[in-house]
């Protein structure tokens, strides 16, 4: 009688828990599709723009998790995405970017800042079913095009240590600190002042900032949708 009792368990168990996996593997069962459409400014499509979705749980994630930590795709020729997957949440915010065409993240706001009359779009999602959304871009950023080069030789210098600060934020806030190319360009927020600090990975060079060569000022300030080369000359240390 034990051993029949005892298969009669197992397979209950088993069935509850094939239950179970039918339904964390069912599409729309345990979690629910965002759709949408994203826009520039001036209400035009926009094509290849990035977009994902971030929850109130999945924005507390520690450092070190994949980023973004919802789901992600891309806007079709129409300028629409489907995100699939999306946890449900009663605040999940959908953003979407295209550096390409000088569109910027607008979660990255630690470090710049964002637009005053930007709305981030912010929905109920609830599990098995579907929200639509819509995604208004702000304005075009700028972009700066760094090249870091040797004083002397006036070739590039290999590995670089950057550190790019708003004024008047505290410099834990900066970002960077870590070995890029020097061949380098970042995305800039309008209406902020940005100092460029640069610093070569070799040993053999002098840190530097980047200063505007006409007015002398150690801030950048981008302009609407345009891309400024900027040339850092390292000098190499005195032995």
């Amino acid at each position: 009688m034990l051993p029949i009792l005892l298969f009669l368990c197992s397979m209950a168990q088993s069935q509850q828990e094939m239950k179970i996996e039918s339904v964390l593997l069912t599409p729309g069962k345990s979690v629910g599709i965002i759709e949408g459409t994203v826009f520039d400014p001036n209400g035009k499509r926009v094509e290849g723009a990035f977009v994902y979705a971030v929850g109130n749980a999945e924005s507390a994630r520690p450092l070190g998790s994949r980023w973004p930590p919802g789901p992600s795709t891309t806007t079709d020729s129409e300028g629409n995405f489907v995100l699939e997957g999306v946890a449900p949440d009663s605040k999940v915010r959908v953003y979407a970017s295209k550096e390409s065409d000088y569109y910027e993240d607008d979660s990255d706001a630690f470090m710049f800042k964002r637009p005053k009359n930007l709305k981030i779009p912010e929905v109920e999602v609830r599990a098995g079913q579907t929200v639509n959304v819509t995604v208004q871009l702000a304005q075009k950023v700028g972009r700066i095009h760094l090249y870091v080069r040797d004083a002397d030789t006036k070739e590039l210098v290999s590995g670089i240590f950057s550190q790019w600060c708003r004024k008047d934020v505290p410099a834990k806030y900066c970002v960077g600190g870590m070995s890029g190319p020097s061949d380098y360009e970042r995305l800039i927020s309008l209406g902020v002042a940005v100092s460029i600090k640069i610093e070569a990975d070799d040993g053999l060079h002098e840190k530097s900032q980047y200063r505007n060569p006409i007015t002398g000022s150690r801030y950048f300030r981008a302009k609407s949708g345009k891309t400024e080369t900027v040339n850092v000359y390292l000098r190499k240390k005195r032995l």
